[in-house]
This record gives C-alpha cells, sequence and structure tokens, in this order.
C-alpha cells in the first residue's frame, strides 16, 4: 500500500513545541481510483492537517458503501418518477445550465469515532433539490424520496426537509467539478444530515408516498426487560468539536502552544466551544475564529500557557444555538455504531 506524508499548509501563530509534529500517514489519492475498482473506497482527512476552513477536494474524506462505479457526464440523465403528476428526465448538460447555489456543507459519518477523521468541509455548488422536485408535481400525499445513486446505493429522505430551501443536486465542490469518489457527475447534499444521506452518483429520484419504508441507520438501545430495540432513525448530526492540533499522545516544547480544531452541530450553529487541560476538572471558553454558521463546522483556538512540565489529558466539548452539550461519554444503553458524538479527550507531555 502507498502512502505519502503532508505537512501542514501553514505555520500558525502559536504552534510551538516539537518542530513538525509526526503526520499520521495519509492514503494517497491517486490509489483510490485502483482500489475502488476493488472494493469500496473507505479513507480519512487528517485533521491535524486542519489549518482552513475547507478541506481540499483530494483530502476530504471518503466512506463508500460498494465500489465507485465507472461513470461519464455524457449520456448521463437523472429521473424523477414515483408518485409524482410530472414525471421528469433531465440530461447532465441541461442541469448544468440551470441557475445554481453554493453552499457550505460539513459531512460527517455516522460512524466518526470521537476525534475521527470521517469529517470533512467544502463549499458546494448544484441545483436546488427542492426545485426539481416541484417541477415534477409530487402527490398529495408523498411522504418521502428515495435517492439512488449508480453504485446501487440508496437513501429515503422525508419531504419536508427534501422540499427544504438548502439541499443541493451539487455540480462542484470548492469551486472544481465534483472527483469521481466524491459523486462526479452529481451528488446530493443534504445538509446538516450524516453524509450517508448525500447520495453520490445520483441517478434516480423516487417519489413515496405512504408511510417510509424502514431502512439502516437506526438507534438501537438495550435495556434488561425489553432486550436489544430499535429506536429512531439518525438524521441530523449531533453537536461536535475535536482537536486538529496538538494530535493525541504529541510532545510539546515551551510554555505556550495554541490549541485548534473544528466544533459543528448540524442543522444549528456552534454557540460555545470549550477546552480543559485537567480532563474536563475544569473548563476555559476557546475563539471561534470565525462566523458559526448552519450546516458548516467553525474553526476554534485557545492560547495555553503552560505551568510546568508533565503530562496533560486534554479536552474539548461544544455547545450549539440550542442548547444541546456533548455528553461527556456516550449513553451506556446505545448499542449501534452511530453518533459518537462524546468529548474528545487526548494526552500531551510537556517537556
Amino acid at each position: 500500500m502507498t502512502h505519502v506524508s503532508y505537512k501542514w499548509l501553514s505555520k500558525l501563530p502559536g504552534d510551538s513545541g516539537q518542530p513538525g509534529l509526526t503526520r499520521r500517514l495519509f492514503l494517497a489519492s491517486a490509489v483510490a481510483p485502483v482500489l475502488s475498482a476493488q472494493k469500496p473506497e473507505i479513507s480519512s482527512f487528517d485533521i491535524s492537517l486542519l489549518d482552513q476552513p475547507a478541506t481540499p477536494n483530494d483530502l476530504f474524506f471518503v466512506h463508500d458503501h460498494f465500489p465507485a462505479p465507472d461513470v461519464t457526464s455524457a449520456g448521463w440523465t437523472l429521473t424523477v418518477g414515483g408518485a409524482v403528476a410530472a414525471p421528469v428526465e433531465i440530461p447532465f448538460d441541461d442541469l448544468a445550465a440551470r441557475p445554481r447555489k453554493g453552499l457550505e456543507v460539513t459531512l460527517e459519518c455516522a460512524e466518526n469515532p470521537a476525534g475521527g477523521g470521517l469529517v470533512s468541509h467544502a463549499e458546494w455548488s448544484g441545483v436546488s433539490l427542492a426545485a426539481i422536485l416541484q417541477a415534477a408535481r409530487p402527490a398529495a400525499d408523498a411522504s418521502a424520496i428515495r435517492l439512488e445513486g449508480a453504485d446501487g446505493f440508496s437513501r429515503v429522505v422525508p419531504i419536508p426537509k427534501a422540499m427544504g430551501p438548502d439541499p443541493l443536486l451539487a455540480l462542484t465542490m470548492n469551486g472544481e467539478k465534483l472527483p469521481v469518489n466524491h459523486g462526479f457527475p452529481l451528488r446530493a447534499i443534504i445538509p446538516g444530515w450524516y453524509g450517508m444521506d448525500s447520495v453520490k452518483w445520483l441517478r434516480k429520484i423516487h417519489v413515496l408516498a405512504g408511510e417510509p419504508p424502514l431502512q439502516d441507520y437506526v438507534r438501537e438501545v438495550r435495556s434488561l426487560l425489553a432486550g436489544r430495540k430499535r429506536a429512531d432513525a439518525v438524521t441530523a448530526m449531533n453537536v461536535k468539536s475535536t482537536f486538529s492540533r496538538p494530535v493525541d499522545g504529541a510532545t510539546l516544547f515551551g510554555r505556550r502552544f495554541t490549541l485548534r480544531g473544528a466544533a459543528w452541530a448540524g442543522e444549528n450553529r456552534v454557540r460555545r466551544v470549550e477546552v480543559s487541560i485537567d480532563g474536563g476538572g475544569s473548563w476555559q471558553p476557546a475563539r471561534l475564529d470565525s462566523e458559526s454558521k448552519p450546516y458548516a463546522w467553525v474553526c476554534w483556538s485557545h492560547d495555553w500557557t503552560i505551568a510546568r512540565p508533565g503530562t496533560y489529558e486534554l479536552a474539548v466539548t461544544a455547545t450549539d444555538d440550542q442548547g444541546r452539550q456533548q455528553p461527556v461519554e456516550r449513553p451506556s444503553n446505545r448499542v449501534d455504531d452511530y453518533e459518537w458524538n462524546q468529548r474528545q479527550l487526548i494526552q500531551v507531555t510537556v517537556k
């Protein structure tokens, strides 16, 4: 397997400590097309490379469910059918010629662990999903849509979310055409919801009437009386925060270091980020380095004046504008693999 190491794109004030902190190796993006022909691609964004809100396209995380299809925009058509009065077929060139909207959106995999790299941020541009649905005239009892990708993966999204002002049929990513491993030529962007709903290589939209079908990605809880039980669907992203610098296990030199990271809250805004240098015993506010917006992560920083050498357990937590806070630990009754938004803890040594 081929790996490549990356360096921070810039030297930010306060990035003291061990020169060139050890970078985690990142899977070379050039290998991805070869691997995707054999099995679904899964690759993380190295959060320690975060020094600007937008994640470069070649570093953006990927979590496919099936092998990527062999695609081209030539002959690509989006169809809208099902419980509609006017089924629609739109060739790719016609879709690309329509008015576009840009939106900054952070996508996170529902299985991303605390501190994990299955999360990234980009500015997406594309056509309003609601406008396409309105042209097809959904039935009065339409309840949801099924987004179907050319790889065979599909997701069901409720009509109220799909018909909102912000979901997109994306054509570009950070000002460039969609890379193949991010859904070229067309993908859905369902902002504020976990990444599985932003279906890639989008071919079909099927409008559903009546009760929406059950699907994967649901919360499961266990109790002594009921045993293991399916609960609510996993949809909107939880409030969450992460460190980018220092990395877990880092050795720092000196008595000043700027802690950095990102925080996000799905459909809500991040209101507050706090950091702890004693494992959560006490908390100090971090700075939000830009305006907090729905759907988008915000970078944060905190200037740490270090009292003495030693080992420190650092923690970070975020609160959104609806008062949601990260839990100290994941609820013990959860037995599914989704929504790991408990506080992140890392350990560093100061020389």
